[in-house]
């Protein structure tokens, strides 16, 4: 996983498939309204809602696609685990790409406004969480191909 700020993201493009075209995509974006928008090599959705505690939910995992999270306002929690060392609960649906799988949560970060993070198909993910008291957050979820 990588956690950096949004300004360096572009760093990262020797890496990440797609990247130049997502961020690309993200600057263009005029109105910050919750939906779908595809671009060339991928997709991103603008997501808002209230953060939910680190103890409820699980970790998901991709295949196909490289989520890059980026906090536009507000803040969240995100709990990372390596694959190997989760527990799978839910086998994995080729149709959402996901998986979801139980774990130790006790390496989590808190990311705010201008942050962003990026979880490859061996990082098990806990998006939108928090640790001791709820968080309000918008954010752009982008899918580029994990080729």
């Amino acid at each position: 996983m990588i956690v950096d700020k949004f300004s360096n993201l572009g760093f990262y493009k020797s890496v990440i498939k797609n990247l130049d075209n997502a961020i690309e995509a993200v600057k263009k974006l005029e109105k910050m309204e919750v939906g779908k928008y595809e671009f060339e090599g991928g997709f991103f959705m603008v997501q808002q809602g209230v953060t939910n505690p680190m103890n409820e939910g699980t970790f998901e995992v991709h295949r196909k696609y490289v989520d890059i999270h980026i906090i536009v306002d507000g803040s969240e929690d995100v709990a990372w685990g390596y694959l190997s060392d989760l527990k799978e609960e839910t086998a994995y649906d080729e149709e959402k790409d996901a998986a979801f799988y139980s774990g130790n949560t006790d390496h989590n970060i808190h990311v705010t406004s201008g942050m962003c993070y990026v979880a490859f198909p061996h990082d098990g993910h806990m998006p939108v969480r928090h640790v001791s008291q709820s968080q309000s957050y918008t954010k752009i979820v982008i899918k580029l191909p994990a080729e």
